[in-house]
């Protein structure tokens, strides 16, 4: 059996699937106060987010721009860098992080928003309907390029 080539759809839907699930699985390390698994799971979801995120700010986002305007363009880097600032926190203080109900609730709140953008943002590539079969071949070339040696969510600077 033939197996047809996977396309940028596939490719990026399969990275925000991969992402959400461990945005899931934090979110209830968090809830759990567990910092260990938690501490775990930030340390796993930084190392698949870092090609997906430098594909989104890189190529994703700007293409986005001219379709959905600066405003909400804007609005996803700024999700991202909350993210990226929980995620930094959990690896590196996972124990203050989850230690007390009000830093929990403050964490948790910006795991649950990164993983309601995982979310969303998966569906967005539907914006890119118009992009001629070579435009979308390069970004996926630049995707697959990106997970050949990939980078850190939290070796990246931020957005």
């Amino acid at each position: 059996m033939v197996q047809a080539r996977r396309g940028l759809r596939d490719e990026f839907l399969d990275d925000h699937r991969h992402l959400t699930q461990a945005l899931a699985r934090l979110r209830e390390a968090v809830r759990n106060g567990d910092p260990g698994e938690a501490g775990r799971l930030a340390d796993e979801v930084d190392r698949l987010a870092g090609p997906h995120m430098t594909f989104e700010e890189k190529l994703f986002y700007p293409a986005l721009r001219t379709r959905l305007g600066t405003r909400f363009v804007d609005q996803l880097y700024h999700e991202h860098r909350h993210g990226l600032a929980a995620i930094r926190e959990l690896e590196s203080e996972p124990d203050a992080a989850v230690g007390s109900a009000a830093e929990r609730a403050r964490i948790l709140e910006q795991v649950e928003a990164m993983l309601e953008h995982a979310v969303t943002c998966g569906s967005l590539l539907s914006r890119l309907d118009d992009l001629d079969p070579e435009e979308e071949d390069a970004m996926l070339r630049e995707l697959l390029a990106l997970r050949e040696h990939p980078v850190r969510w939290t070796d990246r600077p931020a957005p």
